[in-house]
């Protein structure tokens, strides 16, 4: 009977469409869709559509491959235009180029929090590449091997402070215990409130690091601005952690930040 039960859970960490997934997401989302169906085949069905949604915006395998060959040309010539090119191999990081854009961006950040001296980037993408180029210590967390992959090829060809840890921080463990400088949430609240109420506040209190940054979007898919930013500047209000406070917050072309930190204002 117990094998019976398990075979669904199989397939779905077996099948190619999911084997970029972290195992403890795909277990996760199967034990989830297990307690809501009771019929084994409407559970996997409803899990495969879960999943098929988490890793939409995924690195693609193609882009890998490309972002590998990125690598080895800026092996040669260190510029910011290869950087850029790198970058742009993931949707996440694609939508803050150009390089003079996210120099700004952070730049803007470390105005509020200082230079740190390491970072936690949660469901970081390829990120931790960009942060690393600038010397930038950086612990990423992704539940997509292939970002995770990529940012530890990174680090270990080129000597960078960065690393990539393959984990779900839906689930027990997730989250570095050690102490950061800074932690960034870019766009990944709404993300874990979606797959289970109350999640963004309890990785937020999970976090131990002086500063937090989130963000959220402010336009559609499309592009469109509907009112976006008013409505997640109410609800992060409804959203505070008890042991942060907001000292700072500001909106680029298409994505709005909170700066937060511990009483008295970090380190």
């Amino acid at each position: 009977m117990a094998e019976q039960r398990n075979d669904p859970l199989d397939k779905l960490l077996q099948s190619k469409n999911y084997r970029d997934i972290c195992p403890d997401t795909v277990r996760r989302v199967w034990e989830e869709c297990q307690r809501k169906y009771k019929k084994p085949r409407d559970a996997e069905k409803a899990a495969r559509e879960a999943l098929h949604g988490i890793s939409g915006a995924f690195m693609t395998p193609d882009e890998a491959k490309h972002l590998a060959w990125d690598m080895q040309e800026w092996s040669i010539k260190k510029t910011d235009i290869g950087l850029e090119r790198m970058l742009s191999r993931h949707a996440s990081t694609r939508e803050r180029l150009p390089i003079a854009a996210m120099d700004a961006l952070y730049s803007r950040l470390f105005d509020i929090t200082s230079r740190p001296r390491s970072v936690l980037d949660l469901a970081c993408g390829i990120n931790p590449i960009y942060l690393g180029s600038r010397g930038i210590d950086t612990t990423g967390v992704d539940i997509s091997g292939l970002a995770v992959s990529a940012v530890n090829g990174f680090g270990e060809t080129y000597g960078a402070p960065v690393r990539g840890v393959c984990a779900d921080v839906l689930c027990p463990g997730a989250i570095p215990g050690k102490h950061f400088d800074l932690c960034l949430m870019f766009k990944l609240l709404p993300l874990l409130e979606r797959q289970r109420s109350g999640a963004a506040l309890d990785v937020m209190n999970a976090v131990n690091a002086d500063y937090i940054v989130v963000s959220f979007p402010t336009r559609t898919l499309g592009g469109r601005n509907v009112g976006m930013a008013a409505h997640y500047a109410e609800w992060m209000a409804g959203h505070m952690p008890s042991n942060r406070t907001e000292v700072g917050s500001f909106e680029t072309e298409n994505e709005l930040f909170f700066v937060l930190a511990q009483p008295g204002g970090g380190r």
